[in-house]
């Protein structure tokens, strides 16, 4: 026990008693600070995982947006297919009619 300093029986010195205090109350204060570092670590890797949640969430809406632009599409060159068959059959109809009026007259059911 050579290197331990020798302990005398003197009053404690006051300042030693509050650089002791001091240290005691540091060291306190750094374990808190610690864990609320540590809670707010814990809560930014929440905020990652919402957000890697909403980035999925924004990834499938595009996807599916991009799905119904090119049904959209798709509808409306069925609908101007349709609409140019109707004008074309509207065509024919009035021909036959047309044709019908005169084979009508000619037969005699419909006074000319």
């Amino acid at each position: 026990m050579a290197d331990e300093p020798e302990k005398t029986n003197e009053p404690e010195n006051a300042t030693l008693r509050l650089l002791r205090e001091m240290r005691a109350e540091n060291a306190s204060f750094r374990e808190e600070v610690k864990q609320g570092f540590a809670k707010v670590g814990e809560r930014f890797n929440g905020v990652d995982a919402r957000f890697d949640k909403l980035e999925s969430a924004v990834s499938e809406l595009q996807v599916g947006f991009a799905a119904m632009r090119a049904d959209q599409g798709r509808m409306a060159g069925t609908l101007e297919t349709i609409h140019e068959d109707q004008q074309l059959h509207g065509s024919r109809l009035n021909a036959i009619e047309g044709r019908l009026a005169r084979i009508e007259k000619h037969v005699g059911l419909v006074k000319a």
